[in-house]
Parts: structure tokens; C-alpha cells; sequence
């Protein structure tokens, strides 16, 4: 389960070597998510309480790991000959004597668990951690999450403050010695801050929140905002499916406000409606140097129906509609409802539910046979309406004209690498071609494209649209591609 120490160049926070054994450990991809925040018992602190995200590559042997927070002002530049201690222990070297905060955890081979003190100087060390939890995702390196961790700060809430944090390991059983260590990884608990994160519950779902700053200085931030996998913790291995990301300039007199945003076609479509968003500011290397993370939390009721399979196919002047429901929960049914040649959505028809009473647990069928003798596009989608009225929308579902002798496909569906296969069967048409993200934003376009087979290169993570304008025809095809690496 441990992994190899790595010695990466590309690693994010530095490790430094000394005389004595001890070698670099990787510790670094630091993120925080604040909890909570008061004023201090003492006037002019700030007591934070957050989740401390990091990565750690280690060796085989570790058992004990340790993570140390000071001021920067105040980091003591420690050389980790042996292990830092305060000045009040016999012998003690006071590395800790202005540290802010200790934590550390026991981890050899399935064992993962908090420690209760800091074994080298257990009564002295300031605010040493004992009520947080821990969780590990693995990987290379391996993911850590504490939980519920408590900081002083020693000036206000409203005054930026700049933070270190040294992490180390030990092989010993009493953690006398040090293995190795990573030194002075910088990051901020209060600045930049998310606020104001709400997810609005009627159908389909909304949301918005807003990034400030306590400095007078302007800040450009990045975000991304992912859905959330279930578990409630940020894993941007797990965590994919971006549905927004964007810039801003910000100031402790100008914040970022997002407004209400859309998030279609996921926010109507179970079970991505019935889960929470995570807001990343994401570092940048200069003025913000580590993440920061907030969770948009989803206490809406879930959508009644799970559609589990939607299709539809053309035979001849005929569209064959299938769907499958894996549950429902008060359905009425579903109005069927169609488009051709860019006019508005049209009710065609009308399936009740099988369900009995509305309610059902298991795998449901249902088909519809619809005429259909147009020559270009249509556009095919559900409007599943519950027994008070309450309607979701599922996604489009597109089917060629009768004069459309040519068909597009798109593999891998979805791509895990980022490379994206178009094939297209048609005559000596050109094409126009779009990769657009759910943003609206034209990725990467190819105009009079005159071959049957486009491959697409280094997609990154998301959702998109593949938007092909054959030549002499009324309406574009357009393709969904999910990309996940």
C-alpha cells in the first residue's frame, strides 16, 4: 500500500536534505475548506476550524507522520537533524516554540488513525490536534483529508495572514528519529474566501456563490465548479465532472459574485440533481498558493424518477422512443416532446407510468412509436411530470431526417485520455466542426473539414459538445462527449 519515496522535480513544495540520514519527503497539493471562523478568547485572534487537504509520498517503513503550522514570519528554517520540540522539554531544540498548531497520525500497512500527542515532546507542544479525523484516498501520492482541525490565528479574522506548514516521518516506534521531511509549504486559511454558496432546489437546479478577498490589492482567481461524487469530500481524481469554470478580478472592496447559474443538462438529470457542487479557487503560484475549497451543500428533496436509458432510432418515416426507469417516486408519466427545423418544443404524446401508484423500485420499460416523415433533424426529449405537477427534463436525444444519408459517431464515449475519435459517413460534403464546453466556449473548430475520420487530441476533463454543420444541410448534429481522465 506505501508507496516508493519519489523525488519529483515537479513537486510543489520543496523538501530539503541535511547531514544527518533524513532525506526529502513529497508533501504538498495543499488545499483548505474553512468551517467555521470567530474572533479568539484573546482580543485581536481568530479561531478557524477547516479541513486540511495534502498529499504525501512516502516509503514503505513510515509509521509516524507529523505537520507542523507557524507564521511565516515566524518558521523556524528547522534542519530536522532530530525531531523539532519546544524549549521547555529537557534538551528541547524550541523549533515549536512558536508554532501555531501539531497534528500527526499513525500509518504502517492498514492502520490509519490520529495520534493522541506529539511523542518526542508531549505536553509542551502548542495546540497539539486530538479531536479531528482522517481520511486517506489512495494514489500516487496518497490523498489525505483532516477533518475538523482548530487554529488560533494571532491576529483578527479580517487581516490576511500567511501560514507554513513542515511535515515530517519517523520509522521509530517512539518517533525519536527522522526518515524524512518537507519544509515551509506556504498557504492562506482566510484569503482568498468563498461565500454565499447556495443551491437553489426547483427544477431545474441553480446555484451561485461569491469569492472575496481581505486584500486591497487586486487578485485574479480561477475556479472550477465540480459535482460533488456523494462522499462530501473534495477528490479531483474522483470529483470530475466540471460544469463551470472561469476568472475573476477581485478586491476587499470588489468580490467576485457568480450569480445564478444554470447547470443543465445536470440539473435535472438524477443523480447529479441530487448531489452537492464543490467551488476550487484554484492556486496560482503567486498570490494564492493553495487551494481553497467550499461545498455548495444539496438539501433538496431528490427527483422522483431515475431514468436509467433513453434512445431514440429511425426506421424509415418512423422514430422508435425507449426509456428505462430504475425508480420512481409519485410519476404521473412522461409527455414526450419533439422538434424539427428549429421551431419551438411540441408535445406529441402522452405515457402513464407503470408504476404502481407512481411508486416503484425495479426496472420499468416503456416505448413510443412516433411519425416522423421530416427530412431534417429532430430533437427527441422527456418531460417526466410527478402526480402534483412537479416536471424534470431529461437530455435531447437527435435522429437524422429522411434525406440525411450520412451518420456521425464519436469514440471512445467516454474518452479516459483526452483523445476523441469523429467518424463521419457521408459524400464529398465539407463540414464545419465545433468542440464547445459546457461553458459555451468554443474549444477548438475546424472549418470546410473535408475527410471522413477527425481525431481530436489532449481534451481535457469535462463535458462537451460536438457541434457538425454538414454542407447543404438545414440543421447541425450534435454530439455529447464526456471526457474524464
Amino acid at each position: 500500500m506505501k508507496k516508493i519515496l519519489l523525488l519529483l522535480a515537479t513537486v510543489l513544495l520543496i523538501g530539503f536534505n541535511n547531514s544527518t540520514n533524513a532525506q526529502a519527503c513529497s508533501f504538498g497539493n495543499l488545499g483548505v475548506k474553512v468551517n467555521s471562523t470567530s474572533p479568539g478568547t484573546i482580543p485581536g485572534t481568530c479561531v478557524i476550524n477547516f479541513d486540511f487537504y495534502f498529499d504525501i509520498d512516502h516509503n514503505g517503513g513510515g509509521k509516524y507522520f507529523y505537520i507542523h503550522i507557524w507564521p511565516t514570519s515566524l518558521h523556524p528554517a528547522f534542519n530536522y537533524a532530530k525531531p523539532p520540540t519546544t524549549s521547555l522539554i529537557s534538551g528541547g531544540n524550541g523549533a515549536l516554540d512558536n508554532s501555531l498548531t501539531s497534528f500527526g497520525y499513525y500509518h504502517f500497512q492498514s492502520n490509519l488513525s490520529p495520534v493522541t500527542s506529539y511523542l518526542p515532546d508531549p505536553t509542551n507542544v502548542p495546540q497539539f490536534q486530538t479531536g479531528y479525523t482522517l481520511t486517506e484516498i489512495q494514489g500516487t501520492p496518497d490523498r489525505y483529508t483532516a477533518h475538523n482541525l482548530v487554529i488560533t490565528l494571532p491576529q483578527g479574522c479580517n487581516i490576511s495572514q500567511s501560514l507554513s506548514a513542515d511535515a515530517w516521518e519517523s520509522q521509530s516506534d517512539h518517533s525519536q528519529t527522522v526518515a524524512c521531511f518537507s519544509a515551509n509549504q506556504k498557504f492562506y486559511l482566510n484569503d482568498p474566501i468563498i461565500t454565499g454558496g447556495l443551491l437553489f432546489c426547483q427544477v431545474p437546479r441553480t446555484y451561485k456563490f461569491d469569492i472575496s478577498t481581505l486584500s486591497a490589492t487586486a487578485k485574479t482567481v480561477n475556479y472550477e465548479v465540480r459535482i460533488d461524487d456523494g462522499d462530501g469530500i473534495y477528490n479531483a481524481v474522483k470529483d470530475t465532472m466540471i460544469i463551470k469554470s472561469g476568472t475573476g478580478s477581485i478586491t476587499s472592496s470588489t468580490p467576485y459574485q457568480s450569480g445564478i447559474q444554470s447547470y443543465l443538462p445536470y440539473s435535472n438529470t438524477k443523480p447529479y440533481s441530487d448531489k452537492s457542487l464543490w467551488v476550487i479557487v484554484l492556486k496560482n503560484g503567486t498570490d494564492i498558493p493553495n487551494d481553497v475549497y467550499s461545498l455548495i451543500t444539496n438539501s433538496c428533496a431528490p427527483l422522483p424518477v431515475s431514468l436509467y436509458s433513453f434512445s431514440a432510432s429511425r426506421a424509415k418515416m418512423e422514430v422508435n422512443l425507449k426509456w428505462t426507469t430504475a425508480s420512481e417516486n409519485n410519476n404521473k408519466g412522461f409527455y414526450i416532446e419533439r422538434i424539427t427545423d428549429n421551431q419551438a418544443w411540441q408535445q406529441i404524446a402522452f405515457v402513464a407510468t407503470k408504476a404502481d401508484l407512481g411508486n416503484s423500485s425495479n426496472d420499468l420499460n416503456y416505448s413510443f412509436t412516433d411519425l416522423n416523415a421530416t427530412n431534417g433533424l429532430s430533437q427527441y426529449r422527456l418531460r417526466q411530470v410527478d402526480i402534483d405537477q412537479r416536471f424534470t427534463l431529461s437530455d435531447t436525444r437527435i435522429v437524422k431526417g429522411l434525406d440525411q444519408l450520412f451518420s456521425i459517431n464519436v469514440f471512445p464515449n467516454p474518452s479516459h485520455n483526452g483523445e476523441i475519435i469523429l467518424v463521419m459517413d457521408k459524400a464529398d460534403q465539407a463540414a464545419d466542426i465545433k468542440l464547445i464546453d459546457m461553458s459555451g466556449k468554443i474549444v477548438a473548430e475546424w472549418n470546410h473539414f473535408t475527410g471522413n475520420r477527425l481525431q481530436i487530441h489532449a481534451v481535457s476533463s469535462g463535458v462537451y459538445v460536438l457541434n457538425v454543420w454538414i454542407e447543404g444541410e438545414k440543421m447541425p448534429q450534435i454530439l455529447k462527449v464526456i471526457v474524464t481522465k
